[in-house]
């Protein structure tokens, strides 16, 4: 009986999900953690994750306004935070690509 009450119980957290499927094989995803709300976009090369939390009620970056830029390995990696708003941008170069 535990079980089945567990499953139950489990199905409206998945429903909260929204997962898409582009034309080009990109996905879209957004879903909730905590108070906060997730959208994740993926594509060939291409990362982008905004986290929203209303009067930053449930954030986990730290405090003020900032921004960070960074290279990891072919890929370019911009941070933007502010109180409510995380997002993170990841760009990576395919093997034809060149520097300019």
């Amino acid at each position: 009986m535990f079980f089945l009450v567990a499953a139950i119980a489990g199905i409206p957290q998945g429903a909260l999900a929204d997962h898409r499927w582009d034309d080009d094989g990109g996905r879209v995803e957004r879903y909730r953690d905590g108070p906060c709300r997730v959208k994740e976009i993926t594509d060939r090369g291409y990362y982008r994750k905004v986290v929203r939390c209303p009067d930053g009620r449930g954030k986990t970056w730290r405090r003020g306004e900032w921004h960070r830029d960074y290279r990891e390995g072919r890929c370019r990696v911009r941070i933007d935070a502010s109180r409510e708003v995380f997002s993170k941008e990841r760009i990576c170069r395919g093997r034809g690509d060149y520097d300019h």
